[in-house]
């Protein structure tokens, strides 16, 4: 095996069960990204920072957790079902994901509101960090979470062709089972692919810790051990028929996604007892796919989507309680329709630049069907854009332009009377118009063989969300008494990036610095006041400044032995108040190592993994930070002290019946540490995951 072999196969193996395709970068193979109009670029010489993950069937069906190994990118974890994608310090509403350039529209308004999609059933996942709004839109401040499709096979004509994966994985700290299908068939210029998913969990384990005991102070958590009412358990199901032609491609897909999911919380003083909130999450999406080529330099794509969100929960209540109580207080249902379009024409070089030119636009209906959390209403969007692409020598050069305008109008009526009587908006605010002018332009430049520098200027523009401009209620899974503000203005953004790359056989490295300026950030403030016995939190603004430095590398010590590390230094400023922006990932890095054990006679490419992550300790920027209120109660900690995890993998292949089945075991935690993670929504009142062990067999037919 040469050394290029080795770098490329410790990078594919991943702690997770999900391979990053950074040796398809880094040795510089021509892969495609959906963020690029041409076909030859690779990450390496483009502009922006863009990675590749490819998903594998043993790996979590937390998107968040599913990315986190990334330099850059973080998670905040809810237990092991829920995890929402943090790009450089910035999250939810400020990160756009989406299913084949389609908005995943899942409501996504909390730190638990996870995206409904299984990355397990994707081909393939992108990540651009920094600001992408040119492209994609509105929303995308801090960067793109892009889950790929499986490509259809295309043999040749009248041939049959299939090709099927199975895998299961259990865990032994939550007694999880994840069963994942995925199938390819083609006949000819047609395909059908179906995949599906299934992942059912008991309460999960923390590390061995004391608990709180009444009539004491201090910051013990109030629960540790198994954590009740965090149990849950996910479906999926996608379906697709596809036509690939020499001029056409067409193609209609539908995705079905639900999981019922517990989570844990607390009743207020003096009791301090467990309290559920259960959900029932279902995401049901369509979309019609055309890519036609128009002679032999020009192109059209067209895509339509229509999205159905359904959200039911029971606060007080867990998820199997909820069809026999939606008469309940605590009951809430919210359901959202979004119809969605984007078309553009690819056009061929003009001046040396190759680009497109493109519409998108949506409407989304939001019903409040049950309960007083966010109101009914309408939100339609449009835009158009330009982006360009050309390669002069040893440059890339990337620019866009692009112009968004959005409406939002809650009416005054029907369920929504109860926002009206609360003052939380009325008919001078209940309309609101937003528009942008953004762009970008980035070039990369090879500065050897080896070396390429490269560099990102973007603009980016966000509207506020329904929630933030009217919520009014209850919100279980946070603990908290949310508050709109109807008066919020749009978020604008100005960021830039600067990046060494550098990559030879045996060794690769990127580092990068970026600084992002946000005027008008919304962020949930605590307003001291309680309501109910829960902290009464109301949507504000301010001007931030993020900047921070990201690194990863690999090395090839020797023929079987690969180092990997990767690096996060981030700083965030609220710079109206003086003071830190709330809720940022405490500073973190990651040493791992890949060692080939060879082969013996029933067992090959067997590999080991050893990974250890740190993250530095971190207190919170002020007492109006979400959760900040744990460090005023007798237990549990808002604030985190830095912590060491040991992760460990053995994989493997072993020949069944001459099918070649892909063994794993992974333990996470394996020391069983008893700690805080800052991004996690737990840690105010209990621990992170203690130790798991996960075994997965993966099997082709």
């Amino acid at each position: 095996m040469t050394k290029l072999q080795t770098l490329s196969t410790a990078l594919l193996i991943g702690t997770s069960g999900y391979a990053e395709e950074t040796m398809s970068t880094y040795s510089l193979e021509e892969i495609t990204v959906s963020a690029s109009v041409k076909d030859n670029l690779t990450q390496q010489e483009l502009p922006f920072q863009i990675d590749k993950i490819t998903p594998e069937l043993a790996g979590t069906g937390s998107l968040g957790k599913a990315l986190s190994e990334l330099a850059g990118v973080n998670t905040i974890s809810t237990g092991s079902q829920a995890g929402n994608v943090v790009i450089r310090g910035l999250s939810g509403e400020r990160i756009k994901v989406l299913s084949n350039d389609m908005v995943q529209d899942f409501q996504g308004y909390g730190n638990r509101h996870i995206p409904n999609v299984d990355p397990s059933l994707s081909e393939g996942i992108e990540v651009i960090r920094g600001a992408a709004g040119v492209l994609y839109g509105s929303n995308a401040m801090g960067g793109v979470v892009n889950l790929l499709s499986p490509t259809f096979l295309t043999p040749q004509e009248d041939e049959e062709a299939f090709e099927g994966e199975l895998g299961y994985t259990y865990h032994t700290n939550n007694n999880e089972n994840d069963l994942v299908l995925k199938t390819k068939t083609a006949y000819g210029k047609w395909g059908v692919n179906i995949a599906a998913s299934k992942k059912k969990a008991d309460n999960f384990t923390t590390g061995k810790s004391d608990t709180w005991e009444k009539a004491e102070n201090n910051d013990l958590p109030l629960f540790a051990g198994e954590l009740p009412f965090t149990n849950f358990d996910t479906e999926s199901v996608k379906a697709a028929l596809g036509y690939s032609g020499e001029e056409t491609k067409v193609s209609l897909e539908h995705t079905y996604w639900n999981a019922l999911q517990n989570y844990l919380g607390h009743t207020p003083a003096p009791s301090f007892s467990a309290l559920p909130t259960g959900q029932d999450l279902s995401n049901n999406e369509t979309v019609l796919s055309l890519v036609q080529n128009i002679g032999a330099e020009w192109q059209v794509s067209a895509k339509a989507a229509h999205l159905e969100n359904d959200r039911k929960a029971l606060t007080g209540g867990t998820y199997e309680a909820i069809p026999t109580n939606t008469a309940s207080a605590g009951y809430v249902h919210l359901n959202t329709q979004r119809d969605s379009t984007r078309i553009t024409l690819k056009h061929p070089y003009v001046f040396g630049f190759v680009g497109e030119v493109g519409f998108d636009g949506y409407n989304k209906d939001q019903n409040l069907l049950a309960g007083k959390l966010a109101p009914s209403a309408i939100e339609k969007g449009r835009g158009i854009f330009l982006f360009e692409e050309g390669e002069f020598d040893k440059w890339v050069v990337q620019a866009g332009l692009r112009y968004d305008q959005q409406e939002i109008d809650a009416p005054l009526d029907g369920t929504n009377s109860y926002f009206v009587s609360q003052g939380i908006f009325d008919d001078s605010n209940n309309q609101r118009d937003f528009s942008a002018l953004s762009g970008s332009i980035g070039a990369s430049y090879s500065l050897s063989e080896h070396y390429t520098l490269a560099s990102n200027l973007s603009q980016g523009f966000r509207a506020p969300s329904i929630f933030e401009l009217y919520a009014g209620g209850i919100h279980g899974g946070v603990q908290a008494f949310q508050l709109g503000n109807p008066n919020l203005n749009e978020e604008t953004n100005t960021g830039i990036d600067l990046s060494l790359r550098y990559v030879n056989e045996t060794a690769k490295s990127n580092l990068t610095a970026y600084y992002n300026s946000i005027d008008d950030y919304i962020y949930i403030e605590n307003t001291g006041n309680m309501v109910g016995g829960l902290v009464e939190m109301k949507h504000a603004q301010t001007d931030a400044r993020l900047y921070g430095i990201e690194w990863e590398g690999a090395y090839v010590l020797q023929e079987d032995t690969t180092l990997r590390a990767n690096a996060e230094l981030l700083w965030g400023r609220d710079t109206k108040n003086d003071t830190r922006l709330t809720y940022m990932p405490p500073k973190n890095f990651s040493l791992g190592v890949t060692q080939g054990l060879g082969n013996t006679d029933w067992f090959k490419d067997n590999t080991l993994t050893v990974d250890m992550p740190y993250f530095h300790k971190q207190s919170v920027a002020s007492r109006y930070e979400q959760f900040a209120q744990y460090n005023y109660t007798p237990f549990g900690s808002a604030d985190t002290s830095s912590y060491v995890l040991f992760d460990m993998g053995v994989h493997s292949t072993v020949t069944v019946f001459k099918k070649k089945l892909k063994v794993e075991i992974q333990a996470t935690n394996l020391l069983d540490r008893a700690y805080r993670a800052y991004l996690d929504t737990y840690k105010g009142y209990a621990l992170s995951q203690g130790r798991d062990i996960s075994f997965s067999v993966t099997m082709p037919f």
